[in-house]
């Protein structure tokens, strides 16, 4: 490990002041202990003083006690070394400051346990910042080693001359026989030790050692953060090349147009407010086929600039919009005054239009994008309208839809796979079912569900302004009630209580009168109106909860939300994040029962990824 720590470094033995460098290292080396010494250590919990014997144990402790589920997180939000040894130093200072906190809260503080100054331990000589790499997984990002190497040298001013040819041998093996133990690793795992490398060097050379930092120190801070920098765009790009991929097939755009209620809601709000679009300059982000695009020609727009991300689509809407007579043409004959048509087809993404066409700052007077997804943030693809509408639209400007609004309900037994393997042609295999739900627990389901499956009041959980909203609101925790339905009492008086399962997301955007001064229109994807491609999205939680419909008696012994002590009410709690994984979100799920007389029952935190 030394040995590469030199030649990660590139560390020359023949240097006066490399040698005094070798000295500090070894002595920051000297400050670690060996893997016996750790066997006497004990590990101290996150949230209170107890102490275990082991790093396991801890993260149970924290899981079972305090909601607190570590390596649930870390595996959720794709969090690397860095990222774990900065979150455990941000929740043992935020439980210094209040015995109250959890989880849940790291949401609501957008991410500010990311911050670098929280790679200083919290605790002197914490043993879990210790033996926090023990924890770690095997990591199998796809990392070209090569380049990797590469950019360890430009940013750490090392040139290769400065390496010995042993040294390259260890950090970049540049041939699979070089020796019996490079022999039985593939690529995968080569690329696992250099980063577990970068991780050592950052480690044993006093990052997280002790409290001061030197310029050393700094410079290997630099040199992780550039490297993983690095291996994070390719796989930024990486999700985004599929991104643009997966809308190159034409199925997803004919389930689109095939939409009734999304296409008509659009088109609706584009030809029958003519006072918005005549004339105007409009921008359609993410145009696919077009087809917004030309009902904008249509409605009467001037000039159309249709933004595609995917190549392939981006040429079958310039065949489309020229077939149709709606291409504008600048290399016309006639010239521009007399183009055929007003869509101008621009291939990229909006982040990076300045690269492919020059078009004026803040000169857009409609900016129209059919942008949202399931639980209507997947696909994080809001950001590149927002983005836009900062760029290119107009002050008073036009968006179109202009409001978004996520509502929450909660749904029964109907509303879960159970009732199918009850009776499977008269068969009960409801054996399966329990497993089904456990997983449904920890996965969203994306599925339409039949309204009459609803067993709460529906709740609005988040509204979206697009006019004057900031990027970062689209991270936010939203905490609110759930009371029985008042009708579902009348179906049948002998029922005292009814089960709620978990709950359903849907949303509506707007196109209001704000805008569409003639005609608004709103788009849904309610449970109660038809159905669209986006479905609702299901959360269902590791237990049901029974709710009361008619005032029970108040019970001190009893368990709230069980059939003999239904609750009153459910108050949830759901943080939505826009995860690690681009264009992925994660959602948390806090649920807390609410008996008559006011006593509360907490259920263990749900985390999920979409």
């Amino acid at each position: 490990m030394a040995d590469k720590f030199k030649a990660v470094n590139g560390l020359n033995e023949e240097s006066d002041d490399d040698e005094g460098m070798e000295q500090k290292l070894d002595e920051d080396w000297e400050d670690w202990k060996t893997d016996e010494e750790y066997e006497t250590e004990e590990f101290i919990c996150l949230f209170c003083n107890e102490k275990y014997k082991s790093v396991d144990s801890v993260f149970k402790h924290c899981s079972s006690n305090h909601s607190f589920d570590f390596q649930s997180l870390k595996k959720t939000l794709s969090l690397d070394f860095y990222s774990s040894f900065k979150l455990i130093n941000y929740v043992r200072s935020q439980v210094a400051e209040n015995q109250s906190w959890s989880w849940s809260l790291l949401e609501n503080e957008k991410r500010i346990w990311e911050d670098d100054k929280y790679l200083k331990p919290f605790l002197n000589e914490d043993s879990l910042l210790h033996n926090l790499e023990d924890e770690e997984e095997d990591d199998t990002m796809a990392v070209d080693q090569e380049e990797l190497l590469m950019e360890l040298l430009k940013n750490h001013d090392i040139g290769m001359s400065q390496l010995r040819d042993e040294d390259l041998m260890d950090v970049v093996p540049s041939n699979p026989s070089c020796s019996e133990e490079t022999e039985n690793k593939d690529e995968s795992n080569v690329s696992s030790d250099m980063i577990r490398s970068l991780e050592e060097v950052s480690l044993n050379g006093g990052l997280v050692a002790n409290g001061g930092e030197s310029s050393n120190n700094k410079g290997k801070r630099k040199l992780g953060k550039v490297s993983f920098a690095n291996v994070i765009a390719k796989e930024i790009k990486t999700v985004n090349e599929n991104y643009f991929g997966a809308y190159g097939r034409f199925s997803i755009h004919r389930e689109m147009i095939s939409d009734k209620v999304r296409t008509d809601a659009y088109r609706g709000a584009i030809l029958n407010n003519p006072s918005l679009l005549k004339n105007a300059t409009v921008m359609d982000v993410g145009c696919g086929t077009g087809i917004l695009s030309l009902f904008a020609a249509q409605a009467g727009a001037s000039r159309v600039y249709a933004v595609e991300g995917s190549e392939k689509m981006a040429s079958v809407a310039t065949q489309i919009a020229k077939e149709n007579g709606m291409l504008y043409d600048a290399n016309s004959s006639a010239g521009n005054e007399h183009c055929t048509g007003v869509v101008k087809i621009v291939q990229g993404m909006v982040e990076e239009l300045d690269k492919v066409v020059q078009i004026p700052p803040h000169s857009v007077d409609v900016l129209i994008s059919e942008w949202m997804g399931y639980c209507l943030l997947y696909e994080t693809m809001l950001t590149s309208v927002l983005y836009a509408r900062d760029r290119w639209l107009k002050p008073g400007g036009a968006i179109l839809p202009d409001t978004a609004t996520i509502f929450v309900a909660g749904f029964g037994k109907g509303g879960t796979s159970i009732p199918f393997w009850e009776n499977v042609y008269g068969f009960n295999m409801s054996c399966i079912s329990k497993e089904v739900v456990e997983d449904a627990s920890e996965n969203p389901i994306v599925d339409v569900l039949d309204n009459c499956d609803i067993v709460t009041q529906s709740t609005v959980l988040k509204i979206f302004d697009l006019v004057t909203m900031k990027p970062e609101e689209m991270d936010f925790t939203s905490s609110f009630e759930l009371e029985p339905k008042s009708d579902l009492s009348m179906t049948d008086l002998n029922t005292k209580s009814t089960w709620c399962y978990g709950v359903i997301l849907w949303f509506e955007t707007d196109f209001s009168s704000r805008f569409c001064k003639e005609m608004p229109t709103v788009l849904s994807t309610s449970p109660y109106t038809p159905s669209t491609h986006w479905s609702q999205t299901i959360f269902t939680f590791r237990e049901p909860i029974a709710l009361a419909l008619a005032k029970p008696e108040a019970d001190g012994l009893a368990i709230i939300g069980t059939e003999s002590y239904p609750a009153v009410k459910i108050q949830p709690r759901i943080s939505i994040v826009r995860a690690a994984e681009h264009r992925s979100i994660d959602i948390s799920l806090e649920t807390t029962a609410v008996g008559v007389d006011g006593r509360k029952r907490s259920y263990p935190v749900q985390i999920f990824n979409l």
